[in-house]
């Protein structure tokens, strides 16, 4: 029979508690799970890897990750299963606690997230923060004397490096915050709006801007590894949208 290069399962929603540094982040991530099967076997035994998803999650992973989780997830399988090459996906929410400008309300940001775990000899991980912002045209603030058309963007800001390799997801969705003409939050008083209108015109960028900036800041956290950027402007005065990728070694 012929090899099988992945099989196993997808979207496997379950819970996960991660303790770090006295606090305790939960999250309801959809997991995804595959590994390589030699010609002889005619197929995995997929009850093992839900068994192994289900084992692993149940801990309390204290002072760890979820990259460490989907490193715990693949030695789990190993003993149970033989493999040469696996790799585990968690999609998961990431909530940062932050201040509104201005008037200092605390509110509670969401980041898409996803951690790949890739164990083929060694282990490699791939961290990604999709965050929203805004930007504003610096064309048409030029052409208008000062006006210009506002819109909602997106950054999507990926790093694979080395397992033990300290990155922080929301050191991560900090540098997206930051590569915006504004961030975005779930409050917004009126002393904040105004703060972040003004701030948006004394910060014009194209989505060119953006994934420099954040090409830049990336290269700040002292990491080595491949870099992915892809930044996307919803269009306001057009039926398009614009987007800009840069890729890197770091």
């Amino acid at each position: 029979m012929e090899p099988i290069d992945r099989v196993g399962v997808e979207n496997v929603r379950t819970h996960l508690k991660i303790e770090r540094d006295g606090s305790t982040l939960f999250h309801l991530p959809l997991i995804d799970v595959f590994i390589d099967l030699r010609g002889d076997r005619k197929g995995i035994h997929m009850s093992r890897i839900i068994e192994t998803i289900n084992q692993v999650v149940s801990r309390k992973h204290a002072d760890k990750s979820l990259e460490q989780v989907g490193s715990d997830i693949l030695d789990g399988i190993a003993s149970r299963h033989e493999y040469v090459r696996g790799e585990v996906r968690i999609k998961t929410q990431l909530l940062v606690p932050r201040l509104t400008p201005v008037s200092k309300k605390r509110t509670y940001e969401s980041y898409e997230v996803l951690v790949k775990v890739i164990k083929d000899g060694g282990m490699r991980k791939y961290l990604q923060v999709s965050a929203i912002g805004n930007t504003l045209c610096p064309h048409s603030l030029d052409l208008t004397g000062g006006k210009s058309h506002i819109q909602r963007a997106e950054l999507v800001f990926g790093i694979e490096t080395e397992l033990g390799s300290r990155v922080e997801l929301e050191d991560m969705a900090d540098i997206c915050d930051a590569c915006f003409s504004s961030p975005t939050y779930m409050v917004v008083k009126g002393e904040d709006e105004k703060f972040l209108v003004e701030h948006m015109f004394s910060n014009p960028k194209f989505v060119e801007d953006m994934a420099r900036d954040c090409l830049n800041r990336a290269r700040g956290l002292g990491v080595s590894g491949k870099v992915t950027i892809r930044a996307k402007s919803f269009e306001s005065i057009h039926k398009h949208d614009a987007v800009c990728e840069i890729e890197r070694e770091i």
